[in-house]
């Protein structure tokens, strides 16, 4: 059985959990967290990050290496488009998510108001919050209205690149901030698409009993 090593609460875990769940494999959640040290910890992510996989006797680590391993070795269902021109746009989709993206909601926002208060690292601190929000967000937001489609996916059905873009506006809305839905209506529409289909909404279930846990 495939075992993915994380935290459910990472978006980078999540990415990877959802991948599984869209290709319909049998997996074992192992709970890790970032910076674990531990030699067989080590063995598998050698940079001591989340996500890390196993899958018998290979293991791999980083999130976008493991969702191309899957494609490849389980190709029934794949989780990106078919055609050179879809791949590399999705390839591009699933980069800008995992940085931009994620540099933003994640750092600027879930870090601040949550990461800090759960781990013992401090307050809040708004002023870096209200920078994103107001001054930094706006431009990626905009991109994206733009290019986001106003009905379905980014391609035919959904992709490891919608993934990488609706999963740092999931972490951000655990902590209080959702995009403009006036302002942005395809991009909300599209979020709301994301979260809906069965494989996301199943492990959102799972973030959210954790989170009512913790709270």
């Amino acid at each position: 059985m495939i075992k993915i090593h994380g935290v459910i609460l990472s978006p980078f875990v999540r990415k990877v959990l959802i991948a599984v769940k869209i290709k319909k494999l049998p997996y074992k959640n192992i709970a890790a967290f970032p910076g674990t040290k531990t030699a067989a910890f080590l063995s598998i992510s050698p940079l001591a990050k989340i996500p890390a996989l196993e899958d018998g006797n290979f293991s791999i680590s980083d999130s976008t290496a493991i969702c191309e391993y899957l494609d490849d070795k389980y190709p029934e269902i794949p989780t990106r488009p078919a055609s050179p021109e879809d791949r590399a746009k999705a390839r591009w989709f699933e980069e800008y998510g995992d940085t931009k993206l994620t540099e933003l909601c994640i750092a600027g926002i879930y870090y601040e108001r949550f990461v800090k208060k759960a781990f013992g690292k401090g307050e809040s601190d708004e002023v870096i919050v209200a920078n994103t929000i107001e001054k930094l967000l706006p431009v990626q937001q905009d991109y994206l209205e733009g290019a986001l489609p106003a009905d379905g996916f980014l391609f035919d059905n959904i992709s490891i690149a919608d993934i990488s873009i609706v999963g740092p506006f999931i972490s951000a809305s655990y902590v209080g901030y959702t995009p403009n839905k006036e302002q942005l209506p395809k991009l909300t529409a599209y979020i709301d698409r994301v979260k809906n289909h069965e494989a996301v909404a199943e492990v959102l279930k799972a973030e959210r009993d954790l989170l009512n846990k913790m709270a």
